[in-house]
Parts: C-alpha cells; sequence; structure tokens
C-alpha cells in the first residue's frame, strides 16, 4: 500500500511533446537563418573608425578614415559635419590636394579621406561627422561620429 504523502503524477502526453519540440525546432531554425542571411546578400555597411578636425589658416582640414564592414563594395558620396553651433548640416568638400582620391571602398578595405571647410568651427566644441555611401539604388549615412577641433 501506498504512503498517503505520495502522490501519482501523470506524463506529458506524446502530442505535447511533438508540438514542443516542433516549435524548438521552427525556432532554431530563424535564428540560424537570421544569423547567417547577411552572408548571402551582403549590403554596404560604412562605419567611421576616426575623424579629426584641425584648424589650418582660416578653413579647417577634416581628416576622416571610414572602413567597409558590411562585406559589399561602395563608393562615399559626400561628407557633412554638424553640430556645435551649426544650423544644420555643413557639407565638406575635398582638399584641393585631395581632389582626385579614390572613393570607393571594397570589403572590409579601410581608407583615409581628407576634405575641408571654411565655415567657422569654434576649437575645443564637438562637432559630429558622417559620410554618406551608396548602398543599391540608394545613399545612406553612416552613424554620427564625434570630433572636437584642435
Amino acid at each position: 500500500m501506498q504512503s498517503p504523502s505520495r502522490k501519482k503524477f501523470r506524463g506529458i502526453s506524446g502530442v505535447v511533446i511533438a508540438v514542443l519540440l516542433t516549435v524548438i525546432g521552427i525556432a532554431a531554425v530563424l535564428m540560424f537563418w537570421g544569423m547567417m542571411s547577411g552572408f548571402f546578400s551582403p549590403q554596404p555597411k560604412v562605419i567611421i573608425e576616426k575623424a579629426t578636425v584641425t584648424k589650418v589658416g582660416n578653413k579647417f582640414d577634416v581628416s576622416i578614415t571610414v572602413r567597409e564592414t558590411g562585406g559589399a563594395s561602395t563608393e562615399i558620396q559626400k561628407a557633412v559635419i554638424t553640430g556645435g553651433q551649426l544650423s544644420g548640416e555643413i557639407e565638406l568638400q575635398l582638399s584641393t590636394t585631395a581632389q582626385q582620391q579614390d572613393k570607393t571602398l571594397s570589403p572590409g578595405q579601410s581608407k583615409t579621406l581628407v576634405y575641408e571647410t571654411t565655415q567657422s568651427l569654434t576649437p575645443g566644441v564637438t562637432y559630429y561627422v558622417a559620410v554618406y555611401y551608396t548602398k543599391g539604388n540608394s545613399v545612406e549615412r553612416s552613424d554620427l561620429y564625434p570630433v572636437t577641433v584642435r
């Protein structure tokens, strides 16, 4: 005879187990596809690794090092600076000594582009730079990168 404190439990039915395993399997496949889909159709993604703004006479030299991290070739269209006391974005011009720079980035490639502006920037103030690059049939902006004028 069983003791009164011991209860009898029934097991989970086979149908419930089959449904749970099916749901877990589908979730695993979807997670795997989400992680690997970038490898099947790479899209360009440009990040700014480093940027400096230096005052030279009455103009400012802006040196921006960019890297393509998405696995696809792209081309830098323009660079901008914003923030501080500026109202809106100011488009930077390619430096006169670097007019013939190749602005194409291959997958994984890093490149330093030199721009300049005559816009008045205040030393010690933090501004933000960004680059615009080609992504398919559109132009996309990189994340903003903080830079302080020297």
